[in-house]
């Protein structure tokens, strides 16, 4: 895959997830302005619910029906002893002008009606339980609210149960029912009710409650002393009186809001997550897959170049003895099979290391472990390579009574050998071989060299990977001793690190 055809597929995943993004969080806020507006109506509702609840209760009491009988005190008890109205005797029966006259007279009814704005009306209207020299009032049931204006000869009733009970009585022609409107409300009913219906609905908010009056002078005053709230709803009831308001202040409902749409934000989320993922999954899949073809491509390169030079050798040690060798001098026959003996032999062994690491992920490969004194593998080992090498430095440190180690000593000798290669190859002029039987068997081989970079440290051992250096092919190698490495050393259950630093290279082994 090309370079740009990859940059091209990693641009189309982006703008395709950047939209996805989008989309989503185009509906999640769309899902949230609903539910703002739902939350809203809701509020709105409550509102004027509690303001009905509120009139509904005040009926309850601030009504008062009037009748002009002289009661049998007898059938009234018995009257009021049940729970609704059922008869009253009529003594006498007067006009509807002298009822009306009476009705006028009761100046402790008047009173009552006046202080009613103030919330006076039960306190007043029913103080005192029994007859005294200077009220002509007698409280008969104080549970149901009912007495008489003896002196005005009036029969009083108090309360929409009431009231309805004696409008059941047909009969009746005098009686006059009283409802009392009020211009002011009592904040605390109204609240105790608006707080019944938020919390019937799961709505916590801050909110207050503001009664306009129409007073121009002091509905400013009243608003501009309160703290602001960034949202507001008026009440809709019929029952305010006529130019005045209810208004609800409440604080941002984002909260609410938020719990009300948990279900479609989790939604959204997790579908963006699965987007994600499936895109960064493939993007990982189309990368890794560009990165194998590009090891493919190396390998088949260096395994060319690998190849190349024993046949090559070879086939001009055979054109030696062919073209070169008319007397077929034995010394030099012998000496052109030598030099072929050995290029094959090389050419070998590069082929039985690419079938034997064809073998690592299997069951195939089956160490044949056993007790091994490990200095002498060691120090034959660096001496081998002080040789090879002599423009470095090799250096061994042991411990003083080395214990023996039960390794596999043809795969322990080739992990060892393939370290302090990779280190000629690629590390720096100087090499120590740290041998430590703290607690673990450790191994260490450490150069100077610090050619490999923190973002190549887990890739080093990956399967015929080798670290980019362009088109440079300055050492040989097919990517695979690192790799055999790795698997050896986790085939004996222990394990391999790379720890690297400014000038320094350490491969860490560690061995049951």
């Amino acid at each position: 895959m090309k370079k740009l055809e990859f940059k091209r597929i990693g641009i189309l995943i982006g703008v395709t997830l950047l939209i996805a993004v989008a989309v989503q969080a185009w509906r999640i806020a769309s899902e949230f302005e609903l539910i703002q507006t739902q939350l809203q109506g809701d509020i709105q509702e409550c509102l004027d619910n509690a303001v009905e609840n509120y009139y509904a209760d005040l009926a309850k009491t601030d009504v008062i029906t009037l009748t002009d009988f002289n009661v049998n005190r007898e059938l009234i008890n018995d009257s009021i002893s049940s729970s609704k109205i059922k008869r009253i005797e009529i003594n006498r029966l007067d006009s509807v002008g002298s009822f009306i006259d009476r009705v006028g007279k009761s100046t402790r009814l008047f009173e009552a009606l006046e202080n009613a704005e103030n919330g006076g009306l039960d306190s007043l209207f029913w103080e005192g339980s029994l007859r005294d020299s200077t009220s002509s009032f007698v409280l008969v049931d104080s549970a149901r609210k009912i007495a008489f204006d003896e002196k005005n000869d009036l029969q009083i009733f108090m309360g929409k149960a009431n009231a309805d009970s004696i409008n059941r009585l047909e009969f009746l022609t005098s009686k006059i029912i009283i409802s009392i409107t009020r211009d002011s409300l009592d904040f605390d009913k109204i609240n105790a009710f608006l707080f019944q219906e938020l919390d019937r609905r799961g709505i916590d908010i801050n909110y207050r409650l503001v009664h306009l009056t129409g007073d121009t002078k002091t509905d400013s005053l009243l608003l501009a002393s309160a703290t602001p709230m960034p949202f507001k709803t008026v009440s809709r009831s019929t029952f305010l009186p006529v130019g005045q308001r209810l208004e609800m202040y409440f604080e941002n409902t984002a909260l609410t809001v938020l719990k009300r749409g948990m279900v479609e934000v989790l939604t959204a989320l997790v579908f963006l997550g699965i987007i994600t993922y499936a895109f960064y999954y493939l993007y990982q899949t189309i990368k890794n897959q560009k990165e194998i073809a590009e090891i493919k491509q190396d390998l088949i390169s260096n395994i060319t170049h690998e190849f190349k030079t024993p046949i090559a050798t070879t086939l001009s040690a055979i054109e030696g003895v062919e073209h070169f060798n008319p007397e077929n001098d034995p010394a030099k026959t012998s000496r052109y099979l030598g030099v072929s003996k050995i290029q094959m032999h090389k050419l070998n062994q590069m082929v039985e290391k690419l079938l034997e690491t064809a073998t690592l992920d299997t069951d195939q490969l089956v160490l044949k472990k056993e007790p091994i004194e490990p200095e002498p593998m060691l120090r034959q080992l660096v001496q081998k390579f002080q040789t090879l090498a002599p423009e470095k430095h090799l250096d061994l440190i042991v411990p003083a009574n080395p214990k023996p180690m039960t390794v596999d000593p043809f795969h322990f000798e080739n992990v060892i050998s393939n370290l302090l290669d990779n280190a000629v190859k690629y590390g720096g002029d100087e090499i120590r071989v740290c041998f430590d039987q703290n607690g673990l068997n450790k191994i260490r081989v450490q150069d100077n060299g610090g050619a490999i970079s923190p973002e190549q440290k887990e890739r080093v051992f990956e399967q015929f990977y080798r670290i980019p250096k362009g088109d440079l092919h300055d050492v040989k190698g097919f990517g695979i001793g690192l790799y055999y490495v790795r698997k050896i050393v986790e085939k004996h259950e222990g394990k391999i690190q790379l720890e690297t630093g400014k000038n320094r290279t350490t491969f860490i082994t560690y061995w049951p």
